[in-house]
């Protein structure tokens, strides 16, 4: 299914006219090489999401550098350009697991889109930077781009993705991304291609796990389109 979802969601891009960043998980790719190629002859830019998908305290730095690594020579290898970024699954580069970043610099990234300056199923990265700025880390410096976030009863919470693209109205998304844009933000909105699968199989899950992973499919690609009307998009690697 992840190859007909990416197709629906290559020709919704192709026709609004919009370039954007598919963060790829590797043994997904290793295993639809033809959809990869596909992407980047479409003019998308590719970046990392990890080799296994697994959230960052389940690595070691060891382990975590050669996933990134084989993540990256692959699509490099299947593109034929370079890959700059990469996202974490699940946002899940917190405080306590800062030294990614050094993993990340040395194993050749420039920037990463895996915090979330607010509250966060793994944890959350506190801080005061809420659009792309820089981190410094040991082994040099990467350019960030976190997820974005709307203030919620003196918190933040995200508003431009997954499950919060899924369940929050499509009038209130509208109104955060202007609010992210008046004050000099861009607005970093992420889908998933089974987000716009309402007819996929559902797994056997806890009630509060079903409910994050499936709740609002049906809309899912109606606001997809309204925001590709309303909005300009660009791929992470432009900013």
């Amino acid at each position: 299914r992840v190859v007909t979802n990416t197709d629906v969601l290559l020709d919704l891009f192709a026709a609004a006219g919009v370039k954007a960043t598919f963060f790829m998980v590797g043994w997904v790719a290793e295993r639809q090489r033809e959809l990869v190629r596909r992407i980047a002859a479409a003019g998308h830019e590719l970046a990392s999401h990890s080799w296994w998908h697994e959230v960052i305290r389940g690595h070691s730095r060891a382990s975590l550098s050669a996933d990134v690594a084989a993540s990256k020579k692959l699509l490099e290898d299947l593109s034929g350009t370079p890959v700059r970024g990469f996202r974490a699954p699940g946002n899940s580069i917190t405080p306590a697991t800062a030294w990614a970043f050094d993993v990340l610099v040395e194993q050749g990234y420039g920037y990463d889109a895996s915090l979330c300056p607010g509250v966060s199923s793994h944890g959350g990265y506190p801080s005061p930077f809420l659009g792309p700025h820089r981190v410094r880390c040991n082994a040099g410096e990467l350019a960030e781009i976190p997820s974005s976030t709307a203030p919620l009863l003196g918190r933040r919470v995200p508003y431009a993705g997954g499950g919060y693209l899924r369940l929050f109205p499509v009038s209130l998304i509208h109104h955060c991304v202007r609010s992210d844009n008046r004050a000099g933000r861009p607005a970093n909105f992420y889908v998933h291609p089974r987000e716009i699968d309402p007819a996929q199989p559902r797994m056997a899950l806890p009630w509060k796990r079903r409910f994050k992973y499936y709740v609002g499919l049906r809309g899912t690609r109606a606001k997809l389109e309204s925001l590709l009307r309303a909005h300009r998009f660009t791929t992470a690697a432009a900013w």
